[in-house]
């Protein structure tokens, strides 16, 4: 029998299957997290401990009565905790409370800043149909006082306007 080596500063400290798990905060259930896989490392430095879900990410904001707010889902997740800070990578959806869909390829969500930005093309499309594209944006954690920085795409005017002589 073959012995195996293995280094446990590469594996995670614990590892969960078909996670759904909910938050709270100042004891209001605000958060409900689903995840395939959720890994956990503390190695080799505590002070840089993260969560990893390497198969998808999708998390759901409740109010107070458990309606949900918005919610943000990706291909791959990091979460690290000493930062308060999520990386989002891959097919990265958001959904407001206005009901705004934000779609990237690449998201950071900064909780001590209260802040999410990216540099990546971002796809944003109101209840209303317009669609707004742009490269690199940052905005407010709810995802409703946003900029862009780079708008770009196709705009419609209309051929009727009164006020051109």
């Amino acid at each position: 029998m073959d012995s195996v080596s293995l280094d446990v500063q590469t594996l995670p400290l614990i590892h969960s299957e078909n996670v759904s798990s909910l938050v709270s905060d100042s004891g209001i259930t605000r958060y409900r997290v689903i995840a395939q896989v959720w890994d956990i490392f503390d190695n080799p430095h505590p002070d840089s401990s993260y969560s990893y879900f390497p198969k998808g990410f999708y998390v759901e904001q409740f109010d107070s009565v458990f309606n949900v707010e918005g919610s943000i889902e990706g291909d791959t997740a990091y979460y690290y905790d000493k930062k308060s800070l999520w990386h989002l990578i891959s097919n990265v959806k958001a959904i407001n409370l206005e009901k705004e869909k934000f779609e990237t390829q690449e998201l950071f969500w900064n909780e001590k800043l209260q802040k999410i930005y990216s540099d990546q093309a971002i796809r944003i499309e109101k209840p209303d149909g317009t669609v707004i594209l742009g490269k690199g944006f940052e905005s407010n954690s709810a995802l409703t006082d946003y900029h862009i920085f780079k708008t770009y795409g196709i705009f419609y005017i209309s051929e009727k306007n009164d006020s051109i002589p």
